[in-house]
């Protein structure tokens, strides 16, 4: 099957509102929190060579990433190997996504940390430096003791304290199996400052979906390429995708078809990248991502340690299937 994907600019999108003066603000208009989630949005990895940060060529991603439709970017999460980067790289990392982002893309970020006060401290020292929402991982150090209450008081006390509205970040894999149930969910969804969720389980969006309260401003997004069309069908309202850190402009093209009611175009949008991630990037977590830039035209660069690069057979895999279902480098030209 072979896919072509035109690329817009997006130059006459109209312009969110973000980290402006006063004089600003009466210039351009605010948009709301639906409006700022909707879209799709790249998890950014963090480039390394020898263990060290290449900040050039995170920029030079950025860049790129700025021609396509995402409608922002996801610093310091799991594809950005946060857990393995100091608190000053974590923050110059942001530094540098801010700084060559387009002023239409919105910058969320994870900033979990196993307490709630080091969580406080660490988005106040963010949003300092610019970020719109901050994404917080369920604490799971201490998982057997992590009961919906201790969870609720956790993401209340940091909502509580944040200059920036908060996001669930619901993922399991990376919390030792530590789900978001239905019901705390429903109890934190009215909290004014927790506005969304980030589903990366495979419990699914449409039950999540009915224990939000009615007329309460509260989105889910999909967290995952598996959940992400039947996701956006549940009620998600966007998504922050693995695959969108290779293939951005294939999953602008799902959300956009679906948008436009081309259901048929975007389930078959779907299985196309579905397979792709399962058959190829997507079974080799982080260094999987990282190959797949590489053939794309983005860098990449290597995991830091104690993740390793792929082995050669693996990569000679996902070098054949991309050749075999047309992907090919990003073109910046079509921009």
């Amino acid at each position: 099957m072979l896919i072509t994907v035109a690329i817009t600019n997006n130059k006459k999108s109209k312009i969110w509102f973000i980290n402006m003066t006063k004089a600003d603000k009466k210039k351009k208009k605010e948009y709301s929190v639906k409006e700022k989630l909707s879209g799709v949005f790249a998890p950014i990895v963090t480039p390394f060579e020898n263990e060290e940060i290449i900040f050039k060529e995170l920029g030079n991603n950025i860049l790129k990433y700025n021609m396509t439709d995402l409608k922002g970017y996801m610093p310091l999460g799991s594809n950005g190997e946060y857990q393995g980067l100091t608190e000053e790289e974590s923050l110059k990392i942001l530094d540098v996504v801010q700084k060559y982002r387009s002023e239409e893309k919105i910058i969320v970020a994870g900033c979990g940390r196993e307490s709630a006060k080091a969580s406080v401290e660490f988005i106040k020292k963010a949003t300092s430096i610019g970020l719109d929402f901050a994404f917080v991982l369920t604490p799971h150090y201490f998982v057997k003791d992590m009961s919906d209450d201790a969870l609720f008081r956790y993401f209340t006390f940091i909502a509580d304290k944040s200059p920036i509205p908060v996001v669930i970040y619901n993922a399991p894999k990376f919390a030792f199996d530590l789900l978001i149930s239905p019901e705390l969910m429903r109890r934190l969804s009215v909290h004014p400052n927790i506005i969304a969720m980030k589903n990366s389980s495979l419990f699914p969006t449409a039950e999540y979906k009915k224990y939000i309260p009615e007329n309460c401003d509260f989105y889910l997004l999909a967290g995952n390429v598996k959940t992400f069309y039947h996701g956006l069908i549940d009620g998600a309202i966007g998504a922050v995708l693995s695959t969108a850190s290779y293939l951005p402009e294939y999953c602008c093209k799902l959300y956009q078809l679906y948008m436009n009611a081309n259901y048929d175009e975007a389930e078959e949008m779907h299985k196309f990248l579905n397979d792709l991630s399962g058959n190829t990037v997507g079974k080799f977590g982080v260094p999987g991502v990282k190959f797949g830039m590489e053939l794309r035209g983005f860098f990449g660069g290597e995991p830091r340690l104690p993740l390793l690069p792929l082995k050669s057979p693996d990569r000679n895999q996902i070098v054949g299937y991309f050749d075999n279902h047309g992907i090919t480098k990003f073109d910046t030209q079509a921009t």
